[in-house]
């Protein structure tokens, strides 16, 4: 089954944890590229949170690869404000008709937040059921000593 992993960071978290999903799936990875710069430190990257609670879509750069070709599509993301980031939903409006039909995983990353209701809103997005997965950490815990067995399951339930 073909699969890859795309995933959406500011600050590299995503990057790292779509690497070890990728090393397990033994697929490429490939980053959502926003088109327009978005604030990626100190306090003003908060107000990113704004713009994903008002649904707002980032125009995306196109993938080289398409999404079309794989059968199995991994998204790797945080949420804000328990909200979908504007380049996700960038990203899924801009191949929306290529991710029918597709095993599709989601796995979200944030700080401290119950992502049930962010796993809801991204799910309203695509347009297949998710297998979903949170990595989520307390404020000041930068590595989760659990990542690599959550993955393992992650990956175990996708492969289903």
């Amino acid at each position: 089954m073909s699969t890859v992993v795309y995933y959406y960071t500011l600050t590299g978290h995503c990057e790292k944890l779509s690497g070890k999903i990728a090393d397990q799936m033994h697929c490429e990875t490939e980053r959502i590229i926003e088109k327009k710069k978005r604030l990626s430190k100190g306090f003003l990257r908060f107000l990113n949170g704004g713009s994903a609670i008002q649904k707002r879509s980032a125009e995306v750069a196109s993938v080289r690869n398409e999404p079309g070709q794989f059968d199995r599509i991994v998204v790797v993301t945080p949420f804000w404000a328990a909200s979908p980031t504007p380049a996700v939903r960038g990203f899924v409006e801009l191949y929306h008709q290529d991710l029918k039909g597709k095993k599709l995983g989601l796995v979200l990353t944030n700080l401290g937040t119950d992502p049930a209701e962010a796993f809801a809103k991204y799910q309203e997005l695509f347009p297949e059921p998710l297998v979903k997965r949170s990595f989520t950490k307390a404020k000041g815990e930068w590595e989760d000593p659990r990542e690599d067995e959550l993955i393992r399951e992650f990956v175990l339930e996708i492969d289903k």
